[in-house]
């Protein structure tokens, strides 16, 4: 399991470099999950837990689109971060938090989902 959260990680941090990205990410995270859910089928997810998480990460996702409006010039216009060097790992301004958020977002509610299929 944890080198599926590690590879769910990887694909979530360099979707603007390569293929991949934040929901591609966060369904890696979310089989990780599934498989500690069929192989342990006792163990218990904290639901409120992730609820908060992916909760907080839509709040986020909702204020850096926001602030690209007041700041760029549109909704997730991620022009307000400084674009960075081409091909660098940093490169793309606010895209890689984007996809974190969403990666955050879509491990936890998938989660969440799959955790309730448990019988």
């Amino acid at each position: 399991m944890p080198f599926i959260f590690t590879f769910g990680a990887y694909v979530i941090v360099n979707g603007h470099l390569s293929a991949g990205g934040g929901f591609q990410g966060g369904a890696i995270v979310a089989s990780g999950v599934m498989l500690l859910l069929l192989a342990r089928p006792e163990s218990e997810l904290n639901i409120s837990m992730l609820s908060i998480i992916e909760s907080l990460a839509g709040a986020f996702y909702i204020l850096i689109g926001v602030s690209g409006i007041i700041l760029a010039g549109g909704f997730l216009d991620g022009r307000f971060l400084p674009l960075g060097e081409f091909g660098a790992f940093i490169s793309a301004g606010a895209v890689p938090l984007i996809s974190a958020l969403i990666g955050i977002k879509v491990g936890a509610e998938l989660s969440v989902i799959l955790s309730s299929f448990k019988s």
